[in-house]
């Protein structure tokens, strides 16, 4: 593959792109109560706000160890953002869920991607940002 190819496939566009816009998310954070959240706890409470999963299922989803997913959550827990379900029957696959608490956080995240998505609009356009959200939902189908 080509040093061009290589720079420009999905993949490495995909993670690129990942990491531009947790860079952007980290800013937007910046003298808000939640500036000093770990880029991987930001990142399991967006995967537990997305969808219920156990702590096994986000160590698979985040490629990490079980006992890291633990210690995230165990974070997630200490800041009031989540729980674990108490009504879960197995005591190895808990599963964390957002609290009260943690609604709130989450409609603050829900308005810093909605600048976030600003952002993007100033700089490729309403139409582009609205062709490329289509194409990650057809991609994801």
């Amino acid at each position: 593959m080509s040093n061009q190819k290589f720079r420009q496939n999905i993949k490495g566009l995909a993670q690129d792109f990942t990491e531009e816009l947790d860079m952007r998310m980290h800013l937007l954070r910046k003298g808000t109560s939640l500036e000093n959240v770990r880029k991987s706890d930001a990142k399991t409470f967006m995967l537990i706000s997305r969808k219920p999963r156990s702590i096994s299922e986000l160590a698979k989803a985040m490629q990490i160890s079980r006992q890291a997913a633990h210690m995230s959550v165990g974070r997630l827990i200490e800041l009031g953002a989540v729980m674990i379900d108490e009504t879960q029957t197995s005591n190895r696959d808990k599963v964390p869920i957002i609290t009260n608490k943690g609604q709130k956080i989450r409609q603050g995240v829900i308005s810093d991607i909605e600048q976030l998505e600003d952002q993007l609009v100033q700089k490729i356009g309403r139409k582009k940002l609205e062709q490329l959200r289509g194409i990650l939902l057809e991609l994801l189908a």
